[in-house]
């Protein structure tokens, strides 16, 4: 195919040779192999034997998107291998991971095989606690490993834990000896949650995870499931062709919201309505209200941690705000991050005494969880990746972290990165008519493949309405939102623009003769 020359230019700002390979529709057969990730073989081989001898299975998730949908597909499949398992999904009192009360309910219930999902690779104590009961323990999860744990587990950081989830689905269908049609249709089923987590998670939408997130969003126009179909409806801007940006900003916050304001089996219950549409209809509209009362308090506690920060920031940030409910943490500092251009951890007070909990979020290039290991003996808990980590410490501690590791990063002169850089040059005027129709094929675009941003010279705002602008560039024009600007009529001057298909956003405004 033909590119546009900007387009052209950001494939090879971005290093990317094979553009033809990069743009043309991805097919099944461009998935991994599901048994070349290392410990496929031995897990699906255990679940089978559990289903053949009917044995009690337990899927253990999290409370975030990638754990629900993740919990959701292992579901699925092994329930149409003739055995229902159960899902378990933790509230955020529990904290992260599988933990020893659950465990122990676990193996009361007589729950022979436990399998974690976005969860365990760092459950020593758990797993061995589960194992001393009697309890077979499978892992499926992408983080960090920190302790090397002795039991089944597919893991890889290639993909999400849905993901996994997702390839686990069909090495079990092929083991089970199902036929192509058939292994077919739960490909097409599982890939539309991975793609939706893939998004979500901060994992880099390159090679297999970006294969499978492209093959699931081409399969969400067409949906089945009364509860996805209805979440796609009231989040999406055109839920006959979600883009990425719908996922991203769209279905994944309400997912996310039950597990932060609520308990995460109310996202649970949306796919759970995979049939009767009035269930799917009122599940969805609880997951918007939460969604409602997430932004509201992200809003709030946003704006005093802003009045709480100098206007010359540190290279990094530690914030422990007392009133803060815990289930935004992570989001106060992806905000941060968006605002200062510095790593951010924001922490809010645990349900146990003297703790604090707290989540961080990363600058690119800067990988958080490998920053946070030199600091371990703060914690008590501590995992996640480069880009996203949660943790547990004494809340006595969290002045000397702070210090440190800001020290640290310091150290490191990183470059900040609250300004956005743009990718190329547009000249509207060469732009083409296929643009958008081309723009479209560097989806899906989130962590490892960020929406391209342009820069555009020589422009005029001719027209503000509420926090939209129209620019225009000679004979040409577009229209833009403004991020965090209030640009007036009339001004000259550049412009960067992030364009994620036909909606593009103002992120930088210089009037001409304005100093750099």
């Amino acid at each position: 195919m033909f590119l546009c020359q900007p387009l052209l230019d950001v494939f090879i700002g971005r290093g990317i040779e094979d553009v033809d390979s990069f743009i043309q529709p991805p097919s099944w057969n461009d998935l991994p192999d599901p048994f070349s990730i290392p410990g496929m073989a031995p897990a699906v081989d255990r679940v089978l034997a559990a289903v053949r001898q009917k044995q009690r299975i337990t899927v253990f998730g999290d409370y975030d998107c990638d754990g629900v949908l993740g919990a959701h597909i292992l579901r699925i499949v092994v329930a149409s291998l003739g055995l229902e398992p159960r899902i378990y999904l933790p509230h955020r009192d529990e904290g992260y991971g599988l933990n020893a009360p659950a465990v122990h309910q676990f193996s009361m219930a007589g729950t022979d095989v436990l399998v974690t999902v976005d969860n365990g690779i760092n459950a020593q104590r758990e797993i061995l606690l589960a194992q001393r009961l009697g309890v077979d323990v499978i892992v499926i999860d992408h983080h960090r490993i920190q302790e090397q744990v002795n039991t089944l587990a597919v893991w890889s950081q290639e993909f999400c834990g849905a993901g996994l989830a997702a390839l686990f689905a069909m090495a079990l269908a092929v083991r089970a000896g199902w036929r192509d049609e058939r292994v077919e249709r739960l490909q097409t089923a599982m890939s539309q949650y991975a793609a939706i987590a893939s998004i979500a998670d901060c994992v880099p939408l390159q090679k297999g995870t970006r294969t499978l997130a492209r093959l699931g969003m081409r399969e969400l126009a067409h949906a089945e499931n009364c509860g996805l179909r209805e979440l796609l409806r009231i989040s999406c801007a055109n839920p006959a062709n979600p883009d990425s940006n719908d996922l991203a900003f769209g279905v994944a916050p309400r997912i996310n919201a039950a597990g932060r304001i609520d308990h995460p089996a109310r996202a649970l219950s949306v796919f759970e309505a995979a049939k009767d549409e009035d269930a799917a209809r009122r599940s969805v509209e609880r997951l918007d209200q939460l969604n409602q009362q997430r932004r509201q308090l992200v809003a709030t506690h946003f704006g005093g941690l802003c009045a709480e920060i100098p206007q010359s920031a540190p290279s990094a940030l530690v914030l422990y705000r007392e009133a803060c409910p815990k289930g935004i943490a992570g989001l106060l500092a992806a905000k941060c991050v968006e605002r200062f251009g510095v790593p951010s951890i924001v922490l809010a007070p645990s349900p146990e005494p003297g703790l604090v909990v707290g989540s961080g979020r990363s600058v690119a290039g800067f990988d958080l969880a490998d920053a946070l290991d030199h600091f371990r003996g703060f914690f008590k808990r501590f995992g996640g990746h480069a880009q996203a980590v949660g943790l547990t410490m004494p809340i006595g501690q969290v002045e000397a972290l702070t210090k440190e590791f800001t020290a640290f990063v310091e150290g490191l002169k990183l470059e900040r990165r609250s300004e956005i850089h743009e990718d190329a040059e547009l000249v509207l005027a060469t732009a083409g008519k296929h643009f958008d129709e081309q723009l479209a094929l560097l989806e899906p675009f989130g962590e490892g493949n960020p929406a391209p941003v342009f820069l555009l010279r020589a422009i005029e705002i001719v027209a503000v309405k509420n926090r939209w602008v129209r620019v225009r560039q000679g004979r040409f024009s577009l229209e833009a939102f403004c991020w965090d600007l209030r640009p007036q009529i009339g001004l000259r001057g550049n412009c960067l623009v992030e364009f994620r298909n036909k909606r593009r956003i103002l992120r930088h405004f210089r009037e001409a003769g304005a100093v750099a």
